[in-house]
């Protein structure tokens, strides 16, 4: 069976006691992907083609299998970098300070949170920035800023 469509979040559907669900683990990196395969926790496999552009995978993506049967999408924990700036002025630094790692980052709840990578690590240790490592589970993927530019 192929998904073309997200039809809801977990968080958002009432009377789940109603269905049977199945789960399929993915890491924070497939929710970027338009085209997937996942095993559900019944072993099932199914395979996920988005086609709308403004629909993007969840942790909690809930697929009709049919009228009485879920596939929802969990997000494995993953250990990820977070920095948790003092206030504005260090927010500006270290997002100017990431910006030029070229790294895909969340921030959310006045917290930066970025994959586990040593460069990153590097960087921020050079400029004696802090930061925790957690394990964490993303909501939505990780956005590289759109801000493309010409020197013209």
């Amino acid at each position: 069976m192929i998904f073309t469509e997200v039809v809801a979040n977990i968080n958002d559907l009432i009377n789940l006691e109603k269905y049977h669900i199945e789960t399929a683990d993915i890491t924070s990196n497939d929710l970027t992907k338009r085209i997937i395969r996942v095993t559900s926790d019944h072993g099932n496999e199914f395979g996920i083609r988005l086609h709308d552009d403004s629909s993007e995978l969840e942790n909690g993506s809930v697929f009709f299998i049919d009228d009485a049967h879920l596939l929802i999408l969990s997000v494995i924990p993953e250990e990820m970098i977070v920095i948790t700036p003092k206030d504005i002025d260090e927010m500006g630094d270290i997002a100017h300070l990431l910006g030029n790692t070229h790294k895909p980052i969340s921030v959310e709840n006045g917290k930066i949170k970025l994959a586990l990578d040593p460069v990153v690590l590097n960087v921020l240790n050079h400029k004696h920035v802090k930061y925790k490592t957690e394990k964490i589970i993303l909501n939505k993927p990780l956005k590289h800023v759109n801000l493309a530019h010409s020197h013209e």
